[in-house]
């Protein structure tokens, strides 16, 4: 598991090596309040690089299963905790963007990033096994903004986790956000 994990970190900073060529992309910071699919959050990206960002999250995340190959719907279980993370974005493809006269206000543009963070144990939950846990999340994601103030956030990668013993170490990470850029 170890090799496994090393060997995608080291793939994700090559990635993260990419550089953009462009200038038009100068947005210093920007304060988010976002509703996902499941979960609502307010962040703050800050720039940190020419096209790194640092964005730091808090919220809460909610989740929704079904286990043991129930038909019925009597094995369907929701849980809600609070979550604090801290992201590292590589933003990449800005100048291909504005040639094409599309978008990199707001921090528009496509992005490969690593997620740090803590999910507490569940305020609400339907099921007896609550426990809290640390994550780390290599990912790619997209980043649109429609108008002055609404944005779109997609972002997709694999989420480890400590093995517990219930739960899988490694999971997918789908993660849809609608928000509105408060400044």
């Amino acid at each position: 598991m170890s090799k496994k994990l090393l060997a995608l970190c080291i793939l994700l900073a090559a990635f993260l090596c990419v550089s953009a060529q462009e200038d038009l992309w100068r947005k210093p910071s920007q304060l988010k309040a976002n509703i996902s699919v499941l979960g609502v959050n307010a962040n703050y990206e800050l720039r940190l690089l020419k096209y790194s960002t640092l964005n730091l999250e808090g919220g809460i995340d909610m989740g929704l299963s079904y286990s043991n190959s129930s038909y019925f719907g009597e094995n369907w279980e929701f849980a809600a905790a609070p979550v604090i993370s801290g992201e590292f974005r590589q933003y990449y493809g800005l100048a291909r963007r504005a040639a094409h006269y599309r978008r990199v206000d707001n921090n528009a543009g496509n992005f490969f990033s690593i997620t740090g963070g803590y999910r507490g144990r569940a305020l609400y939950s339907t099921t007896y096994y609550n426990t809290d846990a640390v994550f780390l999340i290599p990912a790619w994601g997209m980043q649109r903004s429609w108008g002055r103030h609404f944005s779109f956030e997609g972002r997709f990668g694999l989420a480890f986790t400590p093995d517990d013993g219930y739960n899988d170490p490694v999971s997918l990470n789908f993660r849809i956000n609608f928000g509105y850029v408060i400044f």
